[in-house]
């Protein structure tokens, strides 16, 4: 058997990590509500939704691995996904109970990686298709910036939240805008318009600059300008990332 290290060295392995990573953070931040999370935090292994959450993610790990014989290896996913996430539902919720449960997460993807390339015994199905790097590689920097990104970041600034809000402004407004602002500097940097980054910066800057000044609402322009700050530099280094293992490896 290769070691994990040779496994991944090769442009079929990291798309079918890719595409694993996707059926996780598709599984776990597209399709699970957060009623569901309450739900299970609240009943744990009594919840419904927990074994719900675990099946979506095995089933899109067997969709999109492309290895459709080995029956195994998603049903492995299931019961790693369920103890990881029963286990996080006993624990409090902080930002470092959430990057523990996504490292679990993301080491259980590199082994079931592992275990596929072991496993198999052809070809993947449709491989102009599944072992398409680019594609995959895109779709999954996509994703991340969506959804996942604005979780973290949100965490990240959470003991700012209740100090800066003011009560006014459009329900849900700013995580979309955030996530606008992110699928822009991911596609600038695809393009390789770095230029455009900057100008996104500048206008963003100028446009709270005078709240700034105002201290009646000081606070909520500075935690409105970290949280952009925070999401324009996660948003880069994932371009950059994307980019990186492209020009590498496809």
């Amino acid at each position: 058997m290769n070691t994990i290290f040779e496994s991944f060295i090769n442009t079929e392995a990291i798309a079918l990590l890719i595409r694993l990573l996707i059926a996780h953070l598709a599984g776990d931040f597209i399709f699970q509500k957060k009623s569901w999370i309450i739900h299970r935090t609240a009943h744990r292994w009594r919840s419904g939704y927990l074994y719900a959450n675990a099946g979506i993610v095995a089933g899109l790990s067997w969709l999109l691995s492309g290895y459709f014989f080995i029956w195994y290896l998603p049903l492995l996913i299931f019961v790693v996904h369920f103890i990881i996430d029963l286990a996080k539902s006993y624990a409090p919720d902080s930002p470092l109970v959430f990057s523990s449960d996504q490292a679990l997460h993301l080491a259980a993807t590199f082994l079931t990686t592992w275990l596929y390339l072991n496993s198999a015994t052809g070809d993947v199905c449709c491989s102009w298709f599944f072992n398409s790097l680019p594609l995959w590689t895109y779709f999954a920097a996509y994703l991340l910036v969506m959804w996942p990104m604005g979780i973290i970041i949100a965490l990240l600034t959470r003991k700012w939240q209740a100090e800066s809000e003011t009560g006014d402004g459009l329900k849900d407004a700013g995580r979309y805008i955030g996530m606008l602002e992110r699928v822009m500097i991911l596609t600038f940097i695809f393009m390789g318009q770095f230029s455009a980054i900057g100008f996104l910066v500048a206008a963003k800057s100028i446009l709270r600059f005078g709240d700034i000044q105002d201290n009646k609402n000081r606070k909520g322009a500075e935690y409105i300008l970290l949280g952009t700050m925070i999401s324009f530099t996660a948003a880069i280094f994932t371009g950059l990332l994307a980019q990186w293992i492209i020009n590498n490896f496809a």
